[in-house]
């Protein structure tokens, strides 16, 4: 069994062909658990007609709405009691066999605790095609790769067990965004496994909650320059990171507790410091050093 968390907000023009996505999967015995965060564009009408006509569509309307992204998807989880979960943007489009290669994905691992399985995706317009076949181009390993990515893996591509689930469910005192706190939680306490096998369009369009993606590592530097104004670290993902290693502290590996707590000194650091730092702790950007330190000299570090 596996429960497909779908939060949606506004998402009227494209919610339809999503659930018809997971209706034509090749594994069966899922459920789709719906909730609505204050949309005003009949959202909420589309999802009570899927669960008048379709029984494994559930739409709760427990009068909750204006949680923003992340704690909505987090809100979610408590309508969850499946083995196995996985997170649904209310705007992409499903392959029809991402459930079930995941799944044996997920099974193979035979996961101890918490587990994770991420797959790729396509980037793609409806108008354009597909833009790019490849939408994570970096998987970390650890938090050194992981940190200064102001992201985690995209939680639309992610299939996670209970024991993941009963993690994410603890309430922190903030978030970036729910993907990021998974990753957070997997490369710390679990077992991650990647598939770089695309399972789904990821629509590109003007109103995508979490930004469009690059597409390519050439053009992630490209909009490094471009985006120099931005800087290195994003106030929501420290913030969140931060959270989580508040919350944590006690129970991570002394290695991570380390990477953690010079991470969170940064902002702190004058700028020769910081780099000296980056380079003895061996933290990276999309697999690269140079790239990190690249960034570092174009940008200010932090708001």
């Amino acid at each position: 069994m596996v429960d497909i968390v779908m939060a949606t907000y506004n998402g009227a023009q494209y919610i339809d062909e999503q659930i018809r996505s997971f209706c034509r999967q090749t594994y069966s015995d899922w459920r789709c658990i719906a909730h609505d965060d204050g949309s005003t564009d009949g959202t909420r009408d589309i999802l009570r007609a899927w669960a008048k006509r379709e029984k494994r569509i559930v739409f709760i309307e427990d009068g909750v709405c204006g949680l923003g992204p992340a704690r909505h998807f987090i809100h979610i989880l408590q309508y969850s009691d499946a083995p196995w979960i996985m997170w649904s943007d209310q705007d992409d489009v499903w392959f029809d066999n991402k459930v079930e290669t995941m799944l044996k994905a997920a099974e193979k691992a035979a996961f101890k605790g918490a587990g994770v399985v991420y797959s790729n995706a396509e980037l793609w317009n409806p108008a354009k095609g597909v833009i790019s076949h490849r939408n994570t181009l970096f998987y970390p390993a650890c938090l050194r790769e992981m940190l200064f990515h102001n992201s985690g893996i995209q939680g639309a591509s992610s299939l996670f067990n209970s024991a993941m689930c009963d993690i994410l469910r603890v309430p922190l005192s903030a978030y970036a965004m729910h993907d990021h706190l998974m990753l957070l939680v997997a490369l710390c306490f679990g077992t991650v496994i990647y598939l770089d096998e695309p399972l789904m369009y990821y629509r590109q369009h003007d109103h995508n909650v979490s930004g469009n993606a690059p597409g390519s590592k050439w053009r992630k530097v490209q909009l490094m320059w471009r985006n120099r104004h931005e800087p290195v670290i994003f106030n929501p993902h420290y913030e969140g990171t931060k959270a989580f290693y508040e919350h944590y502290k006690a129970q991570l590996k002394n290695s991570d507790r380390h990477i953690l707590e010079v991470y969170l000194l940064l902002p702190y650091c004058n700028w020769f410091k910081r780099f000296q730092i980056i380079r003895r702790e061996h933290f990276t950007l999309f697999g690269s050093r140079w790239i990190l330190l690249l960034k570092l000299y174009l940008r200010r570090y932090k708001r």
